[in-house]
């Protein structure tokens, strides 16, 4: 018997959609009034094809204030630059050196936070009571979000400035010939055993030219670390970095931003300190030349001139060392008659002062000068005679260091060599002296005062054996 289906059943199997599309309008309508709610309270951003980048909610941020230091990595362009021939590699106690590039500080570009080293190894801190200095570093450029402190200096100076000596002005000879640079090669080759002895290392100081220096004073000794750290003291936390000018002032012990594996400068965070008991009284290294500048400038002194440094080196009769003519291996400490691992104390070697009783013109640490290098800067003067008081080159890339060091040959060591390094690449084999106006009124060297010309018979062959 057929069974015909109930009214019920066949009213709630018609009408089963029109209650599914009942639920789908009141959910759509339910989410509408959500979102449109949302919308109005500024919780939900609507991002609407072709119309760019929506606007962030209308919600004022919470800027936090910290403290960051602004690094920027600069690799230096490497320019060939008149060292040792057999290119010496700063010494290491316990291992072999890494000598990174180093990193300067552009304090006109935004960067990251960099960390502050930590030390757990007990340093020698140099803690003399300070007072008030005229250095004030450049000052850091605002960046949005966040509080630059300035580094300036808290307290006064508390190292004590090396001795001054009285230079008298005068006229000399300044620079070298080829009779002379040829000797000296050949001195290079035959007497000291260099390799690589090349006349092209000495052209630079082609050809000799008559220059008037008018009187200045000398600081006696090369700056030491007692002064130098100090003087970072002086300047506060990170100065190291950027407190010199706005530019680097040295690198300290490290493998980080700033930082050299052989650096003698430590960094604790708070304060810096010398790395080694030895190096208290010996000359600083690793300074850049911007760090040597504002050195000199915080103690009211400056950078002596390529010509003043020369001048007061070959006094009074144009000699090739400080001392006179002939090579002598016990007089300075060059890489002759071996290399004993770094500088001695800036009042080592009496035996080769100048004239005027200064200290290590020759080896030990070569020395920063004011002038910018350039290589044709000589014969450039040469058509100029008469100058006094030469301030180098209006510009360049490069800044002359004079001396010679403990890791070069003699060849490096004569008073008329010029020496050339990027002002922000510091080594373990430039620091500097300061100079200042003279102590007691001098007067300028009259027209006509007797020349000081280079000895014909300069470095015999063989001196010094």
């Amino acid at each position: 018997m057929k069974r015909e289906p109930s009214a019920l059943r066949g009213r709630t199997r018609d009408s089963s959609w029109q209650w599914l599309m009942i639920g789908i309008v009141l959910g759509l309508g339910c989410a509408s009034v959500f979102c449109l709610a949302a919308y109005a309270a500024n919780l939900l951003a609507i991002n609407i094809p072709g119309q760019g980048v929506a606007f962030a909610p209308n919600i004022t941020p919470t800027i936090i204030e910290r403290e960051v230091t602004r690094i920027v990595v600069v690799t230096p362009e490497v320019t060939p630059t008149q060292e040792s021939p057999e290119t010496p590699v700063p010494p290491v106690v316990g291992g072999s050196p890494t000598i990174t590039p180093f990193i300067a500080v552009q304090p006109t570009q935004p960067g990251g936070q960099s960390p502050i080293a930590t030390s757990t190894t007990t340093d020698i801190l140099i803690s003399t009571p300070i007072s008030a200095t005229a250095f004030v570093p450049g000052v850091e450029p605002p960046v949005v979000g966040v509080t630059l402190p300035a580094i300036v200096p808290t307290s006064a100076t508390a190292f004590l400035p090396t001795e001054l000596v009285t230079i008298p002005g005068g006229t000399f000879s300044m620079g070298t010939d080829l009779a002379e640079a040829t000797r000296a090669i050949d001195d290079c080759r035959d007497r000291d055993g260099g390799t690589g002895c090349d006349i092209g290392l000495t052209t630079d100081s082609f050809p000799p030219h008559s220059v008037t220096v008018n009187s200045f004073s000398l600081e006696r000794y090369e700056v030491s670390y007692r002064q130098y750290v100090e003087f970072l003291n002086t300047l506060g936390p990170r100065s190291h970095l950027n407190g010199c000018g706005g530019q680097p002032c040295a690198a300290v012990t490290g493998q980080g931003a700033g930082e050299r594996p052989n650096s003698f400068i430590r960094f604790d965070g708070t304060r810096y300190s010398i790395a080694s008991e030895l190096y208290v009284d010996r000359p600083v290294a690793y300074v850049t030349w911007y760090g040597a500048d504002a050195y000199c400038k915080s103690i009211g002194r400056r950078l002596p001139t390529e010509a003043e440094w020369e001048y007061a080196a070959r006094r009074p009769d144009g000699r090739l060392y400080p001392w006179g003519n002939a090579w002598d291996a016990s007089r300075a400490r060059t890489s002759r008659p071996q290399n004993l691992l770094g500088p001695e104390a800036v009042n080592a070697f009496p035996s080769g002062i100048s004239a005027d009783g200064i200290y290590n013109l020759a080896g030990n640490v070569a020395e920063w000068v004011q002038d910018w290098y350039g290589a044709t800067y000589y014969g450039e003067q040469a058509t100029n005679p008469g100058v006094i008081d030469p301030q180098g080159p209006p510009s360049g890339t490069l800044k002359v260091h004079r001396g010679g060091h403990w890791d070069a040959l003699p060849l490096f060591a004569r008073t008329v060599h010029r020496g050339d390094q990027d002002p922000l690449d510091p080594r373990l084999s430039i620091g500097f002296r300061c100079a200042a106006a003279p102590q007691a009124t001098a007067p300028v060297a009259p027209v006509g005062q007797p020349t000081i010309a280079l000895p014909a018979t300069a470095i015999p062959s063989g001196a010094g054996n």
